[in-house]
């Protein structure tokens, strides 16, 4: 009984992971991506648990001829890009406000992780695994 209250919240814990990060990739997937360079203009700094962590702020343009400053979603333990550094960003199209740093390698290793956790944990409780 202990044991299948584990894996249902295991199973709630890795679906709740996989339905945050779709809902974030929403507007990627249904609008084409746009590819544009954008300047680091400083670092947002936060400090949770002793631990400083750093996102970088993006000046990318946007539709409208200006400028936006975005802040990158992926927070790391240095503050990498270093300012003034361009970089190429991606954002949906119509959307430049959710431009981020595109991390392939981190975004499959998520999804996989998450998935991978989905699937074992739903096939142990259907007693398959």
């Amino acid at each position: 009984m202990v044991d299948t209250i584990i894996l249902l919240i295991g199973l709630a814990l890795s679906a709740t992971g996989l339905a945050l990060a779709l809902r974030s990739d929403v507007a990627f997937i249904r609008n084409d991506t746009r590819r544009v360079q954008a300047k680091i203009v400083r670092h947002h700094r936060t400090r949770e648990d002793g631990a400083t962590m750093y996102a970088a702020i993006l000046l990318l343009p946007d539709d409208r001829g200006g400028f936006i400053e975005v802040r990158d979603p992926l927070y790391t333990p240095f503050p990498k890009p270093v300012i003034g550094e361009l970089v190429e960003v991606v954002h949906p199209a119509g959307y430049p406000h959710q431009a981020r740093i595109p991390h392939p390698w981190f975004r499959m290793l998520m999804y996989g992780g998450l998935g991978y956790a989905f699937v074992v944990i739903g096939l142990e409780i259907l007693g398959l695994g």
